[in-house]
């Protein structure tokens, strides 16, 4: 397995990293840390184009006059938009192509949301996230729920998770990451932003650290294997779909926090971890699931006016 390459570096507690216009890679800043002056803080969210590692770049921050942004994930929709999960703002911020920012879910019969952490879309453009802010096992207050595109209708998959985290669909089969149980379920989609017959899939194995661990951002490559970020481990999990255990994946440090794939041809993987401030590439020789709406399907994306041009090889 080759060695992770530095790809990124001095990013703020970073998260959520995905394929962006014209070999752009994206990831979010979720905190500030003040012990460390590095160029990048809470909120932000940062662009490394694939041919120039280390040139890391700050493209907006989420944070308004009233609330520190807390971005946690980044996918892109259906309309050309990118849509981030940001739990200081406790919604799901949707960025046009010209910058504006606007909370495009925020609450639930009338109520706020917690925090949402994660999203994925499916094919049809439906948005799948989880919201898990100030859940503990303690608290179980964490929530996961369906947005079905064309009527705006928000259903709830399931509640009294202990810190839903990394959610990834495709087809029929949905994955959500529960750090705090360190179990990744399984449920069946049955309609547009719904899902049902909630079930375990594994639970990842006990790591002897201190704080926070189990499972994070998920990613699935061509033939259905789940990548899973396990946090306080330092490596990704591979799973194939009837839960056998296939990789496991070094990445250095500890706090492996998010996975994507990316490069030319999807088979490397971005990953993030938060206790270095990095973000990290492997080529792995295996090829990563599309995503839906993934701005490599379009030279000609309308995000990429937020991206300085295409930069020459």
């Amino acid at each position: 397995m080759p060695e992770p390459a530095l790809f990124a570096e001095k990013l703020s507690a970073p998260e959520g990293p995905v394929v962006g216009p014209n070999g752009w890679m994206l990831n979010v800043c979720s905190f500030t840390l003040a012990d460390r002056s590095w160029p990048t803080s809470g909120g932000d969210i940062t662009a490394t184009h694939i041919s120039r590692p280390l040139e890391t770049r700050v493209v907006f921050n989420t944070s308004t006059a009233e609330v520190v942004g807390i971005p946690a994930a980044l996918a892109f929709g259906p309309d050309g938009c990118l849509y981030v999960t940001d739990e200081g703002r406790r919604s799901i911020v949707r960025v046009t192509p010209q910058g504006e920012q606007t909370d495009f879910i925020s609450t639930f019969e009338g109520r706020r949301l917690n925090g949402p952490n994660d999203l994925s879309f499916d094919e049809e453009g439906n948005l799948y996230f989880t919201d898990p802010w100030t859940s503990t096992l303690e608290n179980r207050i964490g929530a996961v729920y369906g947005y079905e595109w064309d009527t705006g209708r928000l259903t709830v998959i399931t509640d009294g998770m202990a810190f839903p985290n990394g959610i990834v669909v495709r087809g029929d089969r949905l994955y959500m990451a529960e750090t705090m149980t360190q179990k990744i379920w399984a449920f069946d989609v049955t309609g547009p932003g719904r899902a049902s017959n909630q079930r375990e899939f594994i639970t990842l194995s006990h790591v002897n650290i201190e704080g926070w661990q189990g499972g994070d951002g998920m990613a699935l490559d061509d033939e259905g294997n789940l990548y899973i970020a396990h946090l306080g481990a330092g490596s990704v999990r591979v799973y194939d779909p009837d839960g056998v255990e296939l990789r496991n994946i070094p990445t250095g440090g500890v706090r492996t926090t998010n996975v994507c794939f990316g490069g030319p041809h999807l088979d490397t993987l971005y990953v993030t971890v938060d206790d270095l401030g990095v973000l990290v590439s492997i080529r792995i020789g295996a090829r990563g699931y599309q995503l839906p709406f993934c701005p490599s399907r379009s030279p000609h994306h309308p995000w990429a006016r937020m991206l300085p041009p295409p930069l020459a090889a």
